[in-house]
């Protein structure tokens, strides 16, 4: 056992005299700067700067290349801007003037059937082509508050002794042969407002199936359309127009809403 140690004590004695003796090589934890700094590449290269030196450094403006410029400060690119400019705005413009000219849509009328051949024949003359239409017109004389059809005879009288029942006492069971059929009627008024306000009256006092339409009709006339309408286009229409000062010029937007 003395033996053992005593030889494991001369081997290990012997391997840390040849390491320090260097006969075993270098190791990477055994090298200082000195030696790290001769292993480094291009060391001939690196150099030290005073402080002087590396402010003067940070402190130089950075020139740009003289062949370097911004596209837009070239003479160049400066006339060629303008000239599209000035194309963009002389397409514009036109455009634009073109558009204030135009009027979108003008309807003159109600003309009664008699009336209408000499107008329509008179705006031929602004040849407008597919431009004008006319149509059909109908105006409503008188509003009517009615109950709708209710179906049968049986369900006429009860619906009348219901309206005697809430003091409803001026109405009548229309028989003609239309979609009135067998509907009640309330009341016939020449103005919308005066049926609207008999209608408020009606449902106050209970009546909640009453409603409001139209209960005569005038004579068919013609109204026409005229689309896309240029200034002198007006200029003449204004001309034929005079001849008929009884005919009024509407908005066809306008003319639309006044019928619904």
């Amino acid at each position: 056992m003395l033996r053992f140690f005593f030889w494991t004590l001369l081997i290990g004695n012997a391997l840390l005299l040849a390491l320090n003796l260097g006969y075993l090589g270098s190791w990477s934890f055994d090298t200082h700067e000195p030696q790290r700094l001769k292993k480094q590449q291009n060391a001939d290269q690196i150099h030290l700067l005073s402080a002087s030196a590396v402010q003067a450094l940070t402190e130089a403006p950075v020139e740009a290349p003289a062949s370097i410029a911004t596209p837009d400060s070239t003479p160049a690119a400066a006339s060629v801007t303008a000239t599209t400019t000035a194309a963009l705005t002389a397409v514009r413009e036109p455009v634009r003037e073109k558009a204030k000219e135009l009027i979108a849509c003008l309807e003159v009328g109600n003309f009664l059937p008699a009336d209408a051949p000499r107008f329509e024949e008179k705006l031929k003359a602004l040849g407008l082509g597919n431009r004008q239409s006319r149509s059909n017109v109908s105006e409503v004389t008188s509003h009517m508050v009615y109950i709708p059809s209710l179906g049968s005879k049986d369900a006429a009288d009860k619906k009348t002794a219901e309206l005697r029942r809430l003091g409803v006492t001026d109405f009548f069971v229309m028989q003609e042969q239309t979609n009135f059929h067998l509907g009640i009627s309330l009341g016939v008024f020449k103005t919308e407002d005066a049926a609207k306000a008999h209608l408020a009256n009606l449902n106050a006092k209970g009546v909640k199936s009453a409603r409001i339409g139209p209960r005569a009709l005038g004579a068919a006339k013609f109204a026409y359309k005229l689309r896309s309408v240029s200034e002198a286009e007006k200029k003449q229409f204004d001309l034929i127009k005079a001849g008929y000062p009884d005919q009024e010029t509407r908005n066809c937007q306008a003319a639309a809403n006044s019928r619904n």
